[in-house]
């Protein structure tokens, strides 16, 4: 591949990786930020391996919808609503409003899992020589779901490769007592009502994982995205009687098609 076409490339992807790998963070640009809104639609398909909890697995179609204004404010499904407070060439610092899914029902067991709620966070990201990026972020519970605090911290590296844009970031997370407990925690009654010891987990180290995303452009408006994710629980969640296999593996494929920009 001739420099001037992996160059086209790298434009082409990084049309996408806002919204795909994390417009939080401050990889190199390949393009200035779009002058208005962008909105990314598309569709994917993500096979997941014991997400919740329980050792089964599961295949689900879901939708891919993001959107960005200059780089400052975006909405996508993995990171929330978020906003870049500060950000320069090098370094980005903002709040988001996260997600947090509800976990599975465990087959066989009749728990009180925890709804679907709302985390609100600060994070802070730089990059290194080398394109690599380090940082983190603190997320507090603002929906009565667990009122527990999450610690995340990663290192991720981005580069353009013959066939597209890919990001690969290794990173651990951890969280206070009220998190651990309300996803794997069990109670005396859950206890009393399943056969199982009742169990109350501690803060600290809960599992750390890496992370692998290809984002191919098709052309400067349509492209595909491939990611692979594997993590291992650890620490008291690990320990937890809910937590019947340490390890996670979750993969993925979409398509999607940029407005505006």
């Amino acid at each position: 591949m001739s420099l001037r076409t992996l160059a086209l490339t790298a434009a082409a992807a990084t049309a996408f990786a806002g919204s795909a790998l994390a417009q939080s963070q401050p990889y190199e640009q390949m393009r200035p930020a779009p002058d208005g809104w962008t909105v990314d639609l598309g569709v994917g398909a993500l096979y997941s391996k014991d997400s919740g909890g329980d050792t089964g697995s599961e295949t689900r179609v879901v939708p891919w919808v993001s959107a960005n204004y200059r780089d400052v404010v975006y909405l996508s499904a993995i990171d929330g609503l978020g906003w870049n407070a500060i950000k320069t060439d090098d370094f980005r610092a903002g709040l988001q409003l996260r997600p947090r899914f509800s976990p599975e029902d465990i087959e066989g067991l009749d728990l009180d899992r925890p709804d679907f709620g709302a985390d609100v966070a600060a994070y802070a990201f730089k990059r290194l020589p080398g394109n690599i990026v380090v940082g983190g972020r603190v997320s507090r519970d603002v929906t009565d779901v667990s009122e527990g605090t999450e610690y995340y911290a990663s290192v991720g590296h981005q580069r353009v490769t013959p066939i597209g844009l890919m990001n690969v970031s290794v990173y651990a997370r951890g969280g206070d007592a009220k998190l651990a407990d309300a996803y794997y925690g069990v109670s005396a009654a859950e206890a009393a009502r399943n056969g199982i010891d009742a169990y109350s987990p501690g803060s600290g180290l809960q599992g750390a994982g890496a992370s692998l995303f290809l984002l191919v452009p098709i052309n400067d408006k349509w492209g595909a995205g491939a990611l692979v994710n594997y993590e291992r629980r650890l620490g008291d969640v690990a320990d937890s009687p809910l937590s019947q296999e340490d390890d996670t593996l979750r993969t993925g494929v979409f398509f999607a098609r940029r407005f505006g920009g």
